[in-house]
């Protein structure tokens, strides 16, 4: 009897038309990050043999942008990385985004400076996609970095310090219906 005199009531209240049709005008912005690459060295692995080893060269296939949905309704994306150096050399890190055929689509250089004191020093880059840079990031199937040590103290097995590389893609998203 309760349960009658309850649904009743339920029935029986102010009710607002309901306008459906504004499902239509649906619009969503998410935000999406994602790590891309992490490299950390001590000094020591950049004397191989005997030798200094100035480059070291290694790559990331991607395939975010095989996906209809990412480009119909990316926007934008910032590239964001972060160095961190201990070692008393300097550092340029290339990176090449590169299509299917290998051709180069888009790339940058980002310097890490050289630790006199062996104590960290944090640099960092953000790189920014849109309009033009962002259709060639569409196309782009492989990352290509290039981390080269620059002239500076001699570097051996008992060379102090190490530095480290990390980096994250910040996808921005537009979808309406």
């Amino acid at each position: 009897m309760f349960v009658l005199l309850v649904l009743n009531l339920g029935f029986l209240g102010c009710t607002k038309d309901v306008d459906f049709n504004q499902a239509n005008d649906f619009e969503v912005s998410p935000v999406l990050e994602s790590s891309l690459i992490y490299f950390d060295a001590p000094a020591a692995d950049f004397f191989v043999g005997g030798s200094e080893v100035a480059t070291v060269q290694d790559f990331v296939d991607i395939a975010i942008f095989n996906n209809d949905f990412v480009n119909n309704n990316l926007i934008k994306t910032e590239f964001v990385l972060e160095t961190t150096n201990s070692i008393n050399r300097a550092y340029n890190l290339r990176i090449d985004f590169l299509d299917s055929a290998n051709q180069l689509q888009h790339s940058f250089i980002t310097s890490a400076p050289a630790s006199s004191t062996n104590k960290d020093v944090i640099s960092s880059h953000t790189e920014v996609f849109e309009g033009s840079s962002l259709d060639a990031l569409k196309q782009t199937t492989k990352l290509v970095f290039t981390l080269t040590m620059l002239a500076g103290a001699p570097i051996n097995n008992n060379a102090l310090g190490s530095i480290h590389l990390e980096s994250k893609g910040v996808f921005y998203f537009n979808y309406q219906r």
